[in-house]
């Protein structure tokens, strides 16, 4: 019995902790309604002009539904406060211009219930937009709406609501009239009544200067009717002449109840036509609308440490609250940020107190706009200007130095555009603007990332020594263009210039290429203006008989369909388009071919046959091969080639005066040499050691074991301890730097006579890579246990080749590092 009195205790005090986060709820919610409900309806047309109290009660209405919505759960913020979407006024105001200019000034009813069936169909509409976006999780889309253009939209609702106070209190409707101007400056009441809400407005910014609390402004404007009433009663003003004069607001008509707005909606005296006329207006007022959520819950999640708030799920629950607004005939509403913190922060971090907060806004609904007739024109007028200062200090103002000069400059046009022309013209232009300047600004960043030749980079195979110096002589016929982000009409004429700029006469005459490698892998998608332009490049390269070989793009991605729709990529074979998966394949297939010219030279000029290996490449080259050919590509391989046959004569008469000098014969007894010396020759022909290169070798040879192994032999793995070193006799390896990941791609392709293994024998560090091979291999091993032996045994002619294998070694991490950096 005592635990249950307990628990009744409880049930009861627990609302009580929210009371004061209740009144102050219900004060903002006052004090906002008097702002902007007030001024829902454009009061300076004469048909609107005793519509402030009516806006009151809808503005309550919409404040109440929204405060319901959010805190039935609907909203990921306990204590989220909602009210009318203030920011819709201009909009609403832009939807009477339509509906008053399509109907006679005779037609009153007309007039007002079409009105308000367009301002509830345009809540609908805006909680459909709302509702859609969250239940099919897009409210990541809206992050891509350029948040310069929102500043600028918000900058012209700033002007906006700073005129509105200049109407409202002024009694005036704006117009560059020399009356207007008249009234408003000459006549001493008119002056007075805006003049003195501006500058309570201004003593507002002032003083929130010094006094920062969020309690500060509604305590201020509670304090602004004492002063006033105070000063009125000095003077002895009776209340008639105040609401006579403007400087209160006139009490409205006499037994008007708070559904009295539902009694003005009729359907069969509303024009349907001109309803129609005002949807764009609204499609402009849901999409400015929209931009609101992606800025207030995640500054409402940081300012209350909330994790994992979902905008979709908010989302929802505005949609919900408009459309539920919309079908009740009032206003669109939203999540605002402000009320909602100062709500929280005083101790309304519940749903309860939310609903505490609804349940008090309704009773406010129900009390009617009798309020009003004693609120002085000062205090609505101060908060109107008091926003509209704001932001267009946010728009203006804050902005100056955060952004640059083109979207400062977008900013200034919005805002002058919405204060000029209209709201749904301000929103287009910024929507023209954003999409002008991104095309400005993207297309001066260029899709080309990296441009550099094959002297700079080669593929990472492992070659035979006179291939390397070869390829070091003629690899920069190969021109790498790496490209990058997303290709379009604004970015692919740098592209296409810089290739034309490669194929002008006088670079041609000191670089002429053979090859034009396109890596695509850093390319995001292309358009269709782009894919276009290459088929341009690939004409103009074809007319100099240039292989076009485009890497790093697969055939069903965005780019490779791009490429196959344009006729750019076909399935129709062409001797001048290849294509690779990667640009290291890519470079590898364009050494190929150049290789080929060097074989074919040397077996014409009686060097021995071609390798089977170069016997063929995938495409025959361009140029039928001639040895006497004087083309500037031609001429460049012929020298090279010729170049190294003299310097492989150079090496074998050298080598056998060595031989001779040092009184080597061929004997009868003499000993055969081991089989690995001359691939071990080979790989280590050209590098220099202090003894003699065949001393060494002769040395370390006999100890090599023959092995043959089959296809996807795993030669070693990564982080095993080093087995010995090898050199290649037959076939080709792959390494690999992760060969657990999906698509893995070898980082390196060792070819026959080439060494591998020897950094991890002689350092006796764990391999870093997996190797494996690509086919049969045959392989020539020196052990680790071997290699020990012989350090032991003949340390001298041990360091020798040891220098030899790091000299090796380095020249293979030498062409790695460059493609590394390079590719990046």
């Amino acid at each position: 019995m005592q635990r249950r009195g307990h628990a009744l205790v409880d049930l009861i005090t627990w609302p009580l902790q929210y009371i004061p986060a209740v009144v102050l709820g219900l004060i903002l919610n006052v004090l906002d309604g008097l702002s902007y409900g007030l001024i829902a309806f454009p009061v300076s047309l004469p048909v609107f002009d005793k519509f402030g109290p009516i806006g009151f009660s809808m503005f309550m209405l919409s404040t109440a539904v929204s405060q319901f919505v959010f805190s039935s759960g609907a909203s990921g913020f306990r204590g989220a406060n909602g009210c009318m979407l203030v920011e819709a006024i201009p909009f609403l105001y832009a939807m009477c211009d339509v509906v008053v200019g399509n109907i006679s000034a005779d037609q009153p009813e007309r007039i007002v219930a079409t009105t308000l069936v367009s301002y509830a169909i345009s809540s609908i509409i805006t909680g459909a937009v709302f509702f859609l976006l969250g239940l099919l999780k897009l409210g990541s889309l809206v992050d891509f709406f350029p948040r310069h253009i929102l500043v600028g939209c918000i900058g012209g609702v700033g002007y906006f609501l700073f005129q509105t106070g200049i109407e409202v209190t002024s009694h005036l409707k704006l117009t560059l009239s020399w009356e207007v101007i008249k009234e408003l400056f000459v006549v001493p009441n008119t002056l007075g009544l805006w003049t003195s809400s501006l500058g309570v407005a201004i003593l507002l910014r002032v003083l929130n200067h010094r006094f920062t609390t969020p309690l500060f402004v509604p305590l201020f404007f509670m304090f602004v009717p004492v002063v006033f009433y105070g000063i009125a009663s000095a003077l002895g003003l009776p209340m008639d002449l105040l609401r006579e004069t403007g400087w209160v607001f006139q009490m409205p008509d006499a037994g008007v109840p708070f559904y009295h707005f539902y009694t003005l909606f009729d359907f069969g005296n509303t024009d349907w036509y001109t309803v129609w006329l005002t949807v764009p207006t609204m499609l402009g007022l849901a999409f400015f609308s929209i931009l609101h959520v992606p800025i207030n819950v995640p500054a409402l999640a940081v300012s209350t440490n909330a994790d994992k708030v979902d905008t979709n799920r908010e989302l929802v629950a505005h949609g919900i609250s408009n459309c539920l607004s919309g079908l009740l005939g009032s206003f669109q509403n939203y999540l605002v940020y402000s009320n909602s913190l100062l709500f929280i922060r005083s101790g309304g971090d519940s749903n309860l107190a939310g609903m505490m907060l609804g349940v008090g806004t309704v009773g406010i609904f129900f009390a009617g706009p009798t309020i009003i007739g004693y609120i002085p024109t000062m205090v609505v007028g101060a908060l109107i200007f008091h926003l509209g200062l704001e932001l267009m200090k946010e728009a203006m103002v804050d902005t100056i130095g955060v952004v640059n000069r083109i979207e400062y400059a977008t900013i200034v046009l919005i805002v002058v555009a919405m204060a000029g022309i209209g709201f749904n013209e301000g929103i287009f232009l910024g929507i023209l603007l954003a999409c002008f300047f991104f095309i400005l600004l993207y297309s001066r960043r260029s899709a080309l990332r990296k441009a550099y030749t094959g002297s700079a980079v080669r593929s990472t195979v492992r070659r035979l020594y006179r291939q390397r110096h070869f390829l070091d002589e003629v690899c920069q016929q190969i021109q790498v263009m790496r490209l990058q982000g997303f290709m379009f009409f604004g970015t692919i004429n740098g592209v296409e210039a810089y290739i034309r700029k490669l194929l002008d006469q006088r670079q041609w005459e000191e670089n002429p290429i053979r090859f034009l490698v396109l890596d695509f892998a850093l390319v995001t998608g292309m358009d269709f203006s782009a894919a276009e332009a290459f088929i341009r490049v690939r004409r103009l390269l074809e007319s100099r008989e240039i292989y076009m070989v485009i890497a790093g793009v697969a055939q069903a991605s965005e780019v490779g369909q791009a490429l196959r729709v344009a006729g750019v990529w076909s399935d129709d074979v062409s001797e001048y388009v290849q294509t690779s998966p990667s640009l290291n394949e890519a470079l590898e297939w364009c050494e190929n071919v150049l290789l080929q010219y060097y074989y074919m030279h040397q077996a014409a000029m009686g060097g021995g046959d071609v390798p089977a290996v170069y016997s063929f490449v995938t495409a025959p080259g361009p140029e039928e091969y001639d040895v006497y050919g004087t083309s500037p590509r031609q001429a460049m391989v012929t020298e090279a080639s010729q170049a190294m046959m003299r310097k492989d004569t150079l090496v074998s008469k050298a080598g056998a005066e060595q031989k001779q000098s040092s009184g080597a014969g061929t004997p009868r007894n003499a000993v055969k040499p081991a089989p690995a010396l001359p691939l071990l020759m080979q790989a280590f022909q050209d590098l220099e050691t202090d003894q003699s290169l065949e001393e060494v070798l002769e040395f370390i040879a006999p100890h090599f074991q023959r092995k043959r192994v089959g296809p996807h032999h795993h030669v070693w793995v990564a982080d095993t301890a080093p087995a010995g070193m090898y050199v290649v006799e037959a076939g080709t390896l792959r390494v690999y730097v992760d060969i657990d990941t999906e698509k893995t791609e070898a980082i390196e392709s060792i070819l026959p006579g080439t060494t591998l293994g020897e950094l991890a024998l002689v350092t006796g560090r764990n391999y870093s890579t997996t190797v494996v091979t690509d086919g049969d291999v045959t392989l020539w091993e020196l052990s680790k246990r071997k290699f020990d032996e012989l350090c032991v045994q003949d340390p001298a002619k041990m360091l020798a080749f040891t220098r030899l294998a790091l000299a090796y070694s380095a020249q293979g991490m030498s062409t790695i590092t460059a493609y590394a950096f390079t590719a990046q």
